[in-house]
């Protein structure tokens, strides 16, 4: 269970590209989560930020210092709770005044400084996040740090992060996740107009890393910023350069701080709208992620991903170039439980064909698989498919390909994966028919994709559950039954394998199958080495490996391997190259020639002299073989046992699951706040000379008289009206013809569903408090999706009686007095109708908002007189804070300034015969009515 101060943490919300926004900060500190002013580079910017948000908020907040702030810690209200700070930026007991202090790091070494000068927590910002970053994803670096029993204060995961992702890094022990980017488009947001557009376009590719951080990329980003000084004449730009120029007001004169999780703000922005909303709203979903995971144990040994390929565990061994081409190694792989791929690469049609053989016979029943290139020479894929159509693997997974590569196959009744890497092409295949998918994130060894494995497999997810949303609810539950997912890239243990099944747990609640597949912690097993699968030096360096690099032979073609010699190489060679000016495509192929090779020699101590292949020393191996390997050789040290390996990803990591559920406290069984910790979040109106809610707040700060004589179409001064109707003549005339009435306002009835013929039955105050209720709902960014719906009540403050009203009174009264009613007469009165019971009943004002709106809870009016307005607020406090209700819509709604009104205010001498009412004067003469 968690607690108060435990739940707060659960999410914290920073202001987004270094921009001090008070509005964000208070909007998420009122909503129950750890609002963070980020302080940016402008001190008197950061000033009045900081004296907005201690006015507007009494709820925790903090401060976020960057490097280069210019704001002294001394300046920092005594309201903020936490100072999150850059690792690098130093400070004193004295200074921080007994405050928390948070740091952001990027690796383990700035986690260990940060610590030693007594940090309270730490952020582990990954690659993938906005601003400075390391090596490491926020995916693998949380793994790191949660795994340090040195590290025994609360880890937050900020990077790449969005809904399900979020849920994962929970589940993995973080204390809480942080959001920035995925707030730049909220309702409280003040990011300009064209770096927000860029936002809501991104789909998580745009950003690059320059100097040490993350920003947002464009092709005329390089030409708008050509005028800036420092660039001038440079080939490379320094982490200081990047650090004084990061900002969210403009692409000409800033680097955007904005990581990949930058694709999610458009989708929080339009479900949820405000940040309060958006907070609330994952925080319920970490709660229900974990109980679906709880629920669905998909990784669990017998699984339907299992069951339907005949393996007693939900994990694939992943196709390794030059690694998993032996049949030896497959049959131990399937042995453990697991389903083995044979990776095909570039292999002549004769060796695949040897090599199927081998291991359909090495294997026998037991299931396993052939990894193939979708993109490779035709002459060699077209052999492999022969090959595969001959021996008929059971299974297949097509990296770089396309659904009608995989039909055939299907076809021949072999079950075929691809490869998907971005949300995009995950669509696009979708429609082609394909069901069975492999993400795998950017930590992967090898050749990776652009994005990391939180940042795409939270993409991925959500892209399958709006498709399958998009379905009639029949075909939905069998396109979800018919999924079958691979989670790839970083998965090697307990935490990392329960991580993955939480980030899927949506799709697995709703009958898909979901298993892991792994390349990486294969070669830290006994059996690799066993089998000849990989010489022992490989092993030593995955063993050894601390750091893994990127070997990038051209833009977006990347390679991960360990920091070897040969990185040494590949590096001197490209700058060489580069200096030279040689063109980037000639670059790229000497590099790609420079690596051939390198793998098969590391990893199995072979290299090619001439028309032979030879076998080189281990000294060879280690000075120019290429150790292709992922980010999890820096997360181990020991070698294990496939065996022991496939316990600890599915019934290692079902348990891990069970306890993280155990200790998050289902959202709905939340303990109320404190009495009256309730917030306004939508705001309407409609008054005197104020159509709408912004001209009201315009017509205070003008100071605008609202009093108007009465208009001629309410009622004729020249009947009703004598300033001499005092004493015994009140209430025959009234003294005043002076009040507030409201402007016309246009009312489409079938935008609420009534039919127009009904309109003359029932009250105006019944339509314009719906058409208010509407504005309200919209300004608090529930119009289009309520997730409270279902608990939102409506309290209005009024009175029965109107002009309408009336009417019907007349026309029933008439005959008592006078007999039937002459024809003209008969014709102005309006006749009674079926709508015209409810049309006039006060209590039907809040009943026709439910009703129209569709708000569940409960709903009542309230009559306290001229305090009706004041009491409908009361009783919706009271809904709140006793926990009845979750949000509630309140309100008054009055329309009494009729000529019956009038005559019995001036029966009891309350109008003003001047038209200026002076309540408060000394020589007070009474009020104007009004209505609104």
């Amino acid at each position: 269970m968690v607690s108060r101060g435990q739940e707060r943490d659960l999410i914290i919300g920073i202001t987004p590209f270094e921009l001090p926004n008070a509005r964000l900060t208070a909007a998420l500190s009122r909503a129950g989560v750890l609002g963070i002013l980020d302080l940016g580079r402008d001190s008197t910017r950061a000033r009045t930020a900081l004296a907005q948000t201690s006015r507007w908020t009494k709820d925790p907040w903090g401060v976020r210092v960057p490097t280069g702030c210019s704001l002294g810690l001394h300046e920092i209200p005594t309201g903020v709770t936490t100072i999150l700070r850059q690792s690098g930026v130093s400070w004193t007991p004295t200074q921080v005044a007994g405050r928390r202090v948070l740091v952001e790091v990027n690796n383990i070494d700035e986690a260990h400084r940060a610590l030693a000068r007594n940090a309270d927590g730490l952020i582990a910002r990954g690659s993938e996040g906005g601003g400075r970053v390391g090596e490491l994803t926020t995916y693998v670096l949380l793994q790191q740090l949660l795994a340090d029993p040195t590290i025994t204060v609360p880890v937050w995961a900020a990077g790449g992060l969005g809904r399900h992702s979020a849920s994962a890094a929970i589940a993995g022990g973080a204390a809480g996740v942080v959001l920035d980017a995925q707030l730049a488009l909220v309702r409280e947001s003040i990011v300009p107009k064209e770096i927000a557009a860029a936002v809501s376009a991104m789909d998580g590719s745009e950003t690059t890393v320059i100097g040490c951080h993350r920003v947002y990329s464009r092709p005329d980003l390089a030409t708008r910023r050509k005028h800036w000084p420092e660039l001038a004449g440079l080939s490379e730009i320094s982490e200081s350069m990047v650090a004084a120029r990061l900002g969210g007001e403009s692409f000409d004169e800033q680097f955007i701080p904005i990581g990949q999780d930058g694709a999610f703000a458009r989708s929080f922005a339009e479900e949820y709208v405000s940040a309060g909303a958006l907070v609330q709203g994952l925080r319920a979903s970490i709660a229900m992620h974990l109980s679906d995971a709880n629920a669905a144990q998909s990784l669990r040994a017998d699984s339907s991903f299992a069951r339907a390929r005949g393996v007693r565990y939900p994990v694939a061994q992943g196709p390794m170039t030059r690694v998993s081409d032996l049949a030896a190694f497959a049959a131990q792989v399937a042995e453990a439980g697991g389903l083995p791929f044979l990776a095909l690469a570039l292999m002549e049609g004769s060796d695949v064909q040897r090599l199927l053989e081998e291991t359909a016979a090495a294997l026998g029943t037991r299931p396993w698989g052939v990894g193939i290139l979708g993109f490779a020479p035709t002459h060699i894929r077209e052999a492999q498919f022969e090959a595969i159509h001959t021996f008929k693997p059971p299974c297949a997974l097509i990296a770089g390909g396309r659904p009608s590569q995989a039909a055939p196959l299907e076809a021949a009744g072999i079950d075929t994966f691809m490869h998907v890497p971005s949300p995009g092409l995950l669509d696009r295949f979708l429609r082609e028919g394909a069901r069975k998918f492999v993400f795998e994130g950017r930590e992967c060894g090898g050749h990776v994709g652009p994005r990391s494995s939180f940042a795409l497999w939270d993409a991925q997810v959500e892209t399958l559950l709006r498709y399958g949303a998009s379905l009639s609810a029949e075909d939905e539950q069998r396109f979800l039954a018919e999924l079958h997912l691979l989670l790839a890239g970083g998965i090697h243990d307990e935490r990392s394998a329960a991580m993955a099944a939480v980030l899927a747990a949506p799709l697995a609640a709703r009958g898909a199958s979901v298993g892991v597949l792994m390349g990486t912690a294969y070669l830290f097993t006994e059996e690799v080495v066993r089998t000849q699968a990989i010489v022992p030096t490989f092993q030593e360096a995955a063993l050894a490996c601390g750091e893994t690099v990127l070997l990038e032979t051209s833009a977006g073609h990347a390679t991960r391997c360990a920091k070897t010699h040969y990185v040494r190489t590949f590096d001197e060679t490209k700058r060489r190259l580069e200096a030279e000016g040689i063109a980037q495509q000639t670059i790229w192929m000497e590099l790609e020639q420079l690596n051939l090779g390198r793998l098969r020699l590391a990893s199995k101590g072979l290299r090619r002299s001439g028309d032979q292949v030879v076998t080189v020393d281990e000294a060879e191996q280690r000075a120019q073989g290429m150790v292709m390997i992922g980010q999890i050789a820096a997360l181990r040290s020991a070698t294990t046992t496939i065996d022991t390996l496939h316990r600890q990803v599915t019934a290692g990591a079902t348990t891990f699951i069970n306890e993280a559920a155990s200790r998050i406290t289902p959202y709905e069984e939340i303990p109320a706040r404190p009495a009256l910790d309730v917030a306004i979040v939508g705001m309407a109106c409609i008054f005197p000379k104020a159509p709408d809610l912004a001209q009201y707040w315009a017509n205070i700060l003008g100071g605008i008289d609202a009093i108007t004589e009465v208009p001629p179409e309410r009622w004729d001064p020249n009947v009703h009206w004598d300033s001499r109707s005092t004493g015994p003549h009140a209430g025959r005339r009234t003294p005043s013809k002076w009040g507030g009435f409201i402007p016309a306002i246009p009312f489409d009835p079938l935008a609420y569903g009534i039919p127009p013929a009904s309109l003359i039955g029932i009250e105006p105050v019944q339509l314009l408090a719906l058409h208010v209720a509407q504005a309200a709902l919209r300004d608090a960014g529930y119009s289009e999706r309520n997730p409270y719906r279902e608990r939102t009540s409506v309290v209005f403050g009024a009175e029965a009686g109107s002009d309408l009203a009336a009417a019907y009174n007349f026309r029933a009264t008439f005959r008592s007095y006078f007999g039937e009613l002459p024809p003209d007469l008969d014709k102005e009165l309006p006749e009674l109708t079926e709508d015209s019971f409810p049309g006039g009943l006060s209590n039907v004002i809040a009943g026709r908002i439910a009703n129209r709106l569709d708000l569940r809870g409960a709903n009542y009016t309230v009559d306290a007189a001229c305090a009706s307005s004041l009491a409908a607020l009361d009783l919706a406090c009271k809904e709140l804070v006793t926990g009845s209700s979750d949000m509630v819509l309140c309100g008054g709604a009055d329309l009494h300034n009729t000529v019956e009104d009038y005559f019995l205010f001036s029966s009891v001498h309350a109008l003003s015969p001047s038209g200026r009412p002076r309540p408060f004067d000394a020589q007070a003469d009474g009020i104007a009515i009004g209505e609104g």
